[in-house]
């Protein structure tokens, strides 16, 4: 056996029913559908426009129009900043996927902005997977990685006219325009829009842009890509897409690598169907951590191991994935993110059947789940990843991190040792997700500066009440999944992941 891409015959009505009841629901919803991207030629990066491509290989009335080229950033951005002003140039922190990306400024506040790309809405490509969302996520991608320059702005008919950014409907990120350059000294006449790239390619139609500043080229640039019929607008399958019904396999195969015959295999980019507990919830919104405990008998004698998975929901709440001990039959597509591995593509509806919803099977199994208990260095491990774990930990340092559409979120880090051995490293890590919003509680734990009165939790140490207790932090006990992180160096990290704020508790000395 090679593959197992195909093990079945192909019944494409499972994916047209799929993506006919996701965009049912959207509709239904919301009164808008999913559309595509398009792209252009420009200076970055140096690749041939598709959509010149097509207008070039065949006799056609359309005659090409390079919109891109022709919208120029139309505001000064030298000493401004986007927090500020609504414009600023920035550097690229994170590419998410097609019309996502975090940044921070150059200049002042340096929290993480959560750039949401106007006027497109691009193909889902992390958890939640759409056809030509791979290759929008690659395209916008190659922009910001090759641009020598970044800047942010703000339509000023998102604002109300005022001169400072504006939020999207989540009120978590900003609605942004990304202007990037290769040119090393440039004028403003040398950044293009990569929004309006992706509408030209045909990875995206123009979304929400009545009124706004560059209405008409997104507006034209989208005609265009329809017509000559680019990605979304084409009749071609996408190739980077998988299209085939998953396979039923276990947890252990998925993470040791392994295929039904026992050949070594990389589950990553397939679509799978598995059975697993529900062990934590969180952090992400709908998201969970789920497990299984798989027995299997070898030459060397029986064993037992508990393997675990996250599964990120692109922060769409199910109903099967929020209650601990509750036992699934999943079906998704295998990710990498970070160095751990995470299924995502989930789908469960009550009025919306498809054969490869989310099933319960059972409820109640809470004995299945328990964490596992143990010091830092046992849990430096690939074994334990994405499975959940009680530790001691004394907090060494550590930083927080501001998401700034809130102006209060912050996600923590936590530099820790075991409480019984120093020797010992493990950290701690706290999304913004979680919603703590007192920064002070990182320095008064790494600092060892006391909290106020009767307070044990993250959670509670927000309240800021009014009597201090001289008791100082001593330790902290923590329960969450065990995750693996990677540096920017290389260096291989392991941090515990806090699900919930109050699996995280203080224990303060005697006086």
């Amino acid at each position: 056996m090679t593959l197992l891409r195909k093990p079945y015959p192909i019944v494409l009505t499972h994916e047209e029913k799929k993506m006919r009841k996701r965009y049912l629901k959207l509709a239904l919803l919301s009164g808008l559908f999913l559309v595509g991207l398009t792209s252009c030629t420009q200076n970055q990066p140096d690749v041939t426009s598709k959509a010149s491509q097509e207008e070039n290989s065949k006799d056609s009335s359309v005659e090409f129009v390079d919109y891109v080229k022709e919208t120029h950033l139309n505001h000064q951005y030298k000493d401004k900043q986007f927090l500020k002003d609504g414009i600023g140039e920035v550097t690229l922190v994170t590419k998410v996927d097609g019309d996502t990306a975090h940044f921070k400024q150059v200049a002042g506040d340096t929290g993480t902005i959560k750039g949401r790309y106007n006027c497109i809405d691009t193909p889902e490509s992390t958890g939640m997977l759409e056809p030509w969302g791979k290759g929008a996520s690659k395209f916008n991608g190659d922009y910001l990685t090759k641009a020598k320059h970044i800047v942010l702005s703000t339509d000023v008919a998102d604002n109300g006219g005022q001169e400072k950014p504006a939020l999207d409907s989540t009120g978590g990120r900003y609605l942004v325009y990304v202007w990037v350059t290769d040119v090393e000294n440039p004028s403003i006449d040398d950044f293009i829009n990569v929004n309006l790239a992706l509408c030209q390619e045909g990875y995206s139609k123009a979304k929400g842009v009545s009124g706004k500043e560059y209405a008409d080229a997104f507006t034209n640039a989208a005609v265009q890509a329809q017509t000559l019929k680019l990605h979304l607008w084409s009749d071609e399958k996408d190739p980077d897409f998988n299209y085939d019904n998953p396979v039923k396999i276990d947890l252990r195969m998925i993470c040791e690598g392994y295929d039904t015959e026992g050949n070594k295999y990389d589950w990553v980019g397939s679509k799978v169907t598995f059975e697993a507990y529900v062990a934590g919830v969180g952090p992400d919104q709908g998201a969970a951590y789920v497990c299984n405990d798989i027995s299997w008998t070898d030459a060397s004698g029986e064993h037992t191991q508990r393997y675990g998975m996250y599964i990120f929901t692109q922060y769409i709440v199910y109903k099967p994935l929020q209650t601990i001990g509750n036992f699934l039959e999943i079906s998704g597509t295998v990710a990498e993110y970070n160095g751990n591995l995470q299924v995502v593509d989930v789908s469960y509806s009550d009025y919306y059947k498809d054969d490869y919803d989310m099933k319960i099977l059972s409820t109640g199994h809470t004995d299945k789940v328990e964490p596992f208990t143990g010091s830092a260095g046992t849990f430096a491990n690939d074994k334990y990843i994405n499975t959940m774990v009680t530790v001691n930990l004394v907090c060494t340092g550590g930083y927080a991190t501001l998401n700034t559409a809130t102006s209060t979120a912050y996600s923590f880090t936590l530099y820790c040792k075991d409480k019984d051995d120093a020797s010992q490293e493990l950290n701690i890590r706290i999304s913004d997700s979680l919603a703590i919003n007192y920064p002070n509680t990182l320095t008064r734990i790494r600092d060892n500066i006391p909290f106020f009165k009767g307070e044990k939790t993250i959670a509670e140490s927000i309240n800021n009440g009014k009597n201090t207790d001289q008791r100082k932090v001593e330790y902290i006990s923590i329960t969450g999944a065990l995750v693996k992180y990677i540096t920017t160096k290389g260096k291989v990290t392991y941090q515990v992941n806090l699900c919930r704020s109050k699996d995280l508790t203080l224990h303060m000395s005697a006086e």
